[in-house]
């Protein structure tokens, strides 16, 4: 929004009687601090040094970023008439707010600046502005000036005054006097922040899309470097973002548990056949490092794919033979590592071998923290054929070499500018090209006229303005600036310092990633070692996991630590839940009637590849299991684990059946069961025999009996029948005839 138009008019008359009769130059006036400029400038290109004479061309564009439309908007140059005279007060400069008056002297000659007749809101409109030198009213003096744009314009609800409002501003250097040169060393770094989703594919495809795209990060950097031409450059490079490239040009494959198809004889064999009709899974053919040919890439956009693959051949390309500085895999927090567990800097310097030589690039280890700092235990750790660059600001007082090399703690160190790695002022952001580039010179402009011979060894910062990204090698080169390859520099004599030069501050130290990080970490890798050891055949799924928790401990997260540690969180819980699948399944109760008898368990492999682990029995130390409990599992098969139990004992034993590598380590899964131990004494078997003798005795005594009182009993039933029957005979014989007995019957 406009600033308040009782203040600007107020301040507009003031202005216009003190500047009465001033020509050219006009003071600048400053804007209240809490108003942001409702206009933005920007400066696409400026005259890098001060010229004896002649013109300072500037060119740039405005935009409207404020509600009103602005018209009839002056682009005047301004400039300061003080020089900065060392690097020190460069650096406070850069440093200072926006709204800051610096003594700048606006010019406002005709014909000096450009004019934008109508500017609506969002729209954007080009300037050019051209000043003759002796208009800047720049003594002619070494050192480093203040020099830049500031736009004033009319709205429909605030009037033309003295007010800036916009403004952009950068450093301009004079140069320098006599016939010296200053060398410059200039240091391209990939690297950034890389992570993984939980199922072991490359996270954040959307951010890696527009790092990629024109004008990105990614793409910015290769432009920059095909811009340099014939002037010499070194590349800084985090391996794991080429190897992150790498797989997204593959299709960005997950985690696989699949055989290392680099190894012979990794098939599974014919007995690894799972039960019940089941299929074998087939194996994945994705190693660690270079994307499966088999994968389809449309699991994921593939202008991705595309983009990726098209980067790393330009990158392969703009290398050629010059060897690339190369980082611990995924910038590693160095002396975090040292501090909590030092294996990882073999780890990370032996990984990025792995990846450079993949790529069949040359490479030179390095280090080379993201903060410019290193602890006195981490430089003593590294080894002594890696390159260490460290800032000024590392040490205690900058040293002085003259060939920016110096050694202590029995390494050599490249000593690298922090004020030229700094950018350039705001409100233009401090990684602009153009205000690194105009910094850089500034800086070795007020290195040469100090006498200082050492070489400027500057490594940029990795996010660009992309569409500028060319701005910043186009005129670099002047006369009196020597650009040479950083491995000139690094190759020259060191000078001994005293190791207590390295400052390396409690503030330091707390800025490192915590103990929990490397905790983390470790909790992960270690899952992974059990899964490979239960696997029967040999993968990579180790290697895969260490990449993907060696990201979480770089220096990139050290402003989120909670986002690292969780990030190692999740592939530990992936991969526990690989090892969750191998499953025991013990019955609900067992009842022994002796001294022993048989126990039997289910073991399942729910994984897609063949494992082979034993089921561990423990008891109360009362009853006793023996048997083999080893077994090798082809993919989604069952198998039955039998063990003999036995106990002198009787009552309820708890047994725990629990599933482990061959070594005994436990993989997550167990059941357990009572066992009930049934014991009988050898009374009771001879009380039992005693009632059995008893039993048929009685038996043998009582069916005789039964028998003869049974037989007597059918053989007077018999006599009875017998004699019923003759008498009834006897009967019939001694009867009349019945017709005699009839009454009147003759």
């Amino acid at each position: 929004m406009p600033r308040p138009s009782s203040f600007r008019a107020a301040l507009a008359g003031l202005l216009t009687l003190g500047a009465a009769g001033a020509g050219a130059l006009v003071p600048a006036a400053a804007a209240p601090a809490e108003d942001p400029d409702p206009l933005v400038v920007h400066i696409d290109s400026i005259t890098p040094v001060l010229p004896r004479s002649g013109d300072v061309e500037i060119t740039g564009t405005v935009t409207n970023v404020g509600d009103e439309t602005f018209t009839r908007i002056n682009l005047h140059a301004f400039s300061t008439q003080s020089p900065i005279l060392d690097s020190a007060n460069l650096a406070t400069s850069a440093l200072l707010e926006p709204d800051t008056y610096i003594g700048e002297q606006r010019i406002v000659e005709p014909d000096t600046f450009d004019t934008v007749d109508e500017l609506a809101p969002g729209e954007s409109a080009p300037f050019s502005d051209s000043v003759p030198v002796e208009l800047l009213g720049i003594p002619d003096e070494p050192g480093v000036y203040w020099i830049g744009i500031q736009a004033i314009g009319d709205t429909p609800t605030v009037p033309r005054d003295a007010i800036a409002d916009g403004r952009a501003r950068t450093f301009i250097p004079a140069r320098p006097d006599g016939d010296g040169v200053q060398e410059t060393s200039v240091i391209l770094p990939v690297r950034g922040r890389v992570w993984y989703a939980s199922d072991g594919s490359i996270g954040g495809t959307a951010r890696w899309a527009r790092r990629l795209a024109e004008g990105g990060s990614l793409d910015a950097m290769l432009d920059m470097a095909e811009s340099a031409g014939s002037t010499p450059y070194s590349w800084l490079v985090d391996p794991a973002v080429l190897h992150a490239l790498m797989r997204l040009s593959g299709g960005n494959a997950g985690r696989s548990i699949g055989p290392d198809p680099n190894l012979p004889d990794q098939e599974p064999s014919a007995t690894d056949t799972p039960s019940e009709g089941t299929a074998t899974a087939t194996p994945e053919t994705l190693t660690p490092i270079q994307p499966s040919e088999t994968e389809s890439p449309d699991a994921i956009d593939p202008q991705l794919v595309s983009d990726a693959k098209n980067w790393l051949d330009r990158f392969s390309k703009l290398v050629g033979s010059q060897p690339v500085l190369t980082l611990p895999y995924g910038d590693l927090d160095v002396s975090a590592a040292v501090r909590n567990a030092p294996e990882r800097l073999d780890q990370a310097l032996s990984r990025s071998n792995d990846v450079m030589t993949v790529l069949k690039l040359p490479w030179q280890k390095a280090i080379s923290p993201a903060d410019g700092h290193l602890s006195p235990e981490a430089l003593s750790r590294i080894p002594t054929d890696t390159l260490v660059l460290l800032e000024d600001t590392a040490f205690a007082i900058p040293p002085t070499s003259p060939d920016s090399v110096v050694r202590l703690l029995g390494h050599e160190v490249v000593v690298t500018s922090s004020g030229a790695e700094a950018g350039g002022p705001a409100p233009t952001a401090a990684n602009d090209p153009l205000a690194l580039r105009q910094r850089l010179l500034s800086e070795a402009a007020l290195r040469l006229d100090s006498g200082d011979t050492a070489p400027l060894v500057v490594t940029l910062p990795t996010v660009w303005r992309g569409e500028d990204a060319d701005q910043f090698f186009a005129e670099l080169d002047q006369p009196w600036v020597d650009v040479v390859p950083f491995g000139e520099v690094a190759g020259r004599s060191a000078v001994d310092i005293p190791d207590e030069s390295l400052a390396y501050t409690e503030s330091d130290i707390e800025d490192e990633l915590s103990p929990s990080s490397f905790a983390a970490a470790t909790r992960a890798t270690d899952a992974a070692t059990i899964l490979e050891d239960v696997l029967t055949l040999q993968t990579t799924i180790e290697a895969q996991v260490r990449d993907e928790v060696m990201v979480t401990l770089s220096d990139q997260p050290r402003g989120r630590p909670g986002a690292a540690i969780a990030a190692a969180g999740r592939t530990e819980d992936a991969i526990r839940a690989d090892l969750a699948k191998i499953q025991i399944e013990a019955p609900t109760a067992v009842t022994l009637s002796s001294d022993n008898g048989p126990l039997g368990a289910t073991l399942v492999n729910g994984l897609d590849q063949p494992v082979t682990v034993q089921v561990v029995a423990t008891t109360d130390g009362k009853l006793t299991l023996t048997g083999d409990g080893v077994r090798e599992l082809a993919p989604s098969a069952r198998s039955v684990v039998r063990f003999e139990a036995s106990t002198k004992q009787a009552g309820i034993h708890q047994v725990r059946l629990a599933v482990t590598t061959v070594d005994g380590v436990p993989l997550g899964s167990f059941d357990e069961l009572p066992i009930r131990a049934a014991r009988v004494s050898a009374l009771i078997w001879i009380v039992m025999a005693a009632g059995a003798l008893v039993l048929f005795g009685m038996i043998g005594y009582r069916l005789p009996r039964q028998i003869r009182a049974r037989r007597a009993e059918q053989a007077a039933a018999e006599r009875a029948a017998a004699e019923g029957a003759e008498a009834e005979r006897a009967g019939v014989a001694a009867a009349p005839n019945r017709h005699d007995l009839e009454p009147g019957h003759p």
